[in-house]
């Protein structure tokens, strides 16, 4: 395994010579510590890539355990080389759906790990994850997005994720595992039926044991498919929009109406996936609408009578041959302390840096952006405005925000960190 797996990494990193830092989300499972262990071999067999990995822990605090098995797990990844962090999650905790809240925690700490330092983001997901995945999605009647599953390289706002284990299935770890006698943790809440992928997972292997033995390599292709489906649509998608849609950098987006409607005309699949991420992006959302909102509010468009309507916290109108979509001044909460050189994400939009620390804060009259009276959003600058945070120093001095759009496939580097207080909007709608 160890040869496919340098040969299967070689591959994937050709495209990151000049990026070479890696987060690795450690949990101290038989997963992601099969995935420390191979990396470890990679790294000294191939000093060329000169890789910097720094593992994170996360400490759920969910178990009585938890935080003993992570300094284990410290000890052992530090033993092999690598400067290892813990980060405890010491927040109260949800009474319902506890997997996903654990989920979004452990992302938003390894992002912000991430921009600190510059870095990708390695994560241990494999084969037979990959084929739970798309079960789970097809049981939700998702969209050809959702159905492509995971990727071996993927981008979230603006971090690029590496998952060089998909090629391999849990018995190929399991054997690498037993073979190096390596140590892990089991977490008990891999085998309760409270969670829908332990429940995902105890029904394939069913069915791969009675019914049908492939199941989870038939589901890989299609996986993969549909992933290179996506790829041609997304070709075709982003040649229209880069011609019909207009992003400001206060996270407004104007679209041709008339273009639109062409475009409605010939697939309804396809005029969904255009307002799910506008809406997607505008909203700061973390997923677009359902299919079935997002349709209903594109018939309600394209009626005679439409003048605006709302779905998922964003304003659509028409105006002179264009629908205008804007963040609607609600449900923002702009109270977020902000620490020097630290990154945070404000309102799911803005990826915000800042030289000097404080907490954002909701302009007053006194301060306005874009107020150039040629740019297409002018007679919409203070909505625009109104959604925008500022930035109150601890020395009590308000900071307006040097605005640009961050977009999916780009970086994070020290570009972004030319000016006092930065906010870039993450761009969801070009790919």
């Amino acid at each position: 395994m160890n040869s496919k797996f340098e040969s299967h990494l070689t591959n994937i990193l050709k495209s990151f010579k000049n990026n070479n830092k890696f987060i690795l989300g450690l949990s101290g499972g038989i997963d992601s510590m099969a995935l420390l262990y191979l990396l470890r071999s990679f790294i000294n067999n191939n000093k060329s890539f000169n890789i910097k990995l720094f593992p994170v822990i996360i400490d759920h605090n969910l178990r009585s355990d938890s935080e003993k098995e992570a300094k284990e797990v410290k000890k052992i990844s530090q033993n092999l080389g690598f400067k290892t962090q813990i980060k405890k999650i010491n927040e109260c905790k949800p009474n319902g759906n506890i997997q996903n809240w654990a989920r979004k925690k452990r992302r938003d700490i390894l992002f912000q790990k991430c921009t600190e330092l510059s870095a990708n983001l390695i994560l241990a997901h494999h084969f037979d994850d990959q084929a739970e995945t798309l079960f789970m999605r097809m049981t939700k009647k998702s969209a050809l997005d959702g159905l492509s599953g995971m990727s071996e390289v993927s981008v979230w706002n603006g971090i690029f994720i590496l998952r060089p284990l998909l090629f391999c299935n849990k018995n190929q770890i399991k054997n690498y595992i037993r073979i190096n006698q390596i140590k892990y943790f089991e977490d008990s809440s891999n085998n309760s039926f409270k969670f829908e992928r332990v429940k995902t997972r105890y029904f394939l292997e069913s069915i791969k044991k009675n019914i049908w033995p492939s199941v989870s390599y038939d589901l890989n292709q299609l996986s993969n498919l549909n992933s290179n489906l996506l790829k041609k649509t997304e070709l075709i998608f982003n040649s229209w929009a880069k011609n019909n849609i207009l992003i400001n950098e206060g996270g407004a987006v104007r679209v041709n109406y008339e273009s639109l409607k062409i475009i409605f005309d010939k697939s309804y699949l396809f005029s969904i996936k255009i307002i799910g991420k506008i809406i997607q992006t505008v909203g700061g959302k973390e997923y677009p609408p359902k299919r079935k909102k997002t349709l209903d509010l594109i018939h309600s468009i394209f009626s005679p009578q439409f003048k605006n309507k709302s779905l998922g916290n964003v304003n659509i109108f028409f105006c002179r041959g264009y629908l205008f979509f804007l963040r609607e001044n609600r449900n923002l909460n702009f109270d977020v302390k902000i620490k020097k050189n630290k990154y945070c994400i404000f309102d799911g939009r803005f990826l915000v840096y800042s030289s000097t620390s404080g907490k954002l804060i909701k302009r007053d009259n006194t301060h306005t952006l874009l107020t150039d009276q040629k740019n297409p959003f002018y007679g919409y600058i203070d909505r625009i405005n109104n959604t925008i945070p500022y930035l109150k120093t601890l020395e009590g001095k308000t900071i307006e925000p040097y605005l640009n759009i961050m977009k999916q496939n780009s970086i994070l580097n020290d570009n972004y960190k030319n000016n006092c207080f930065n906010l870039y909007l993450v761009d969801r709608i070009l790919i």
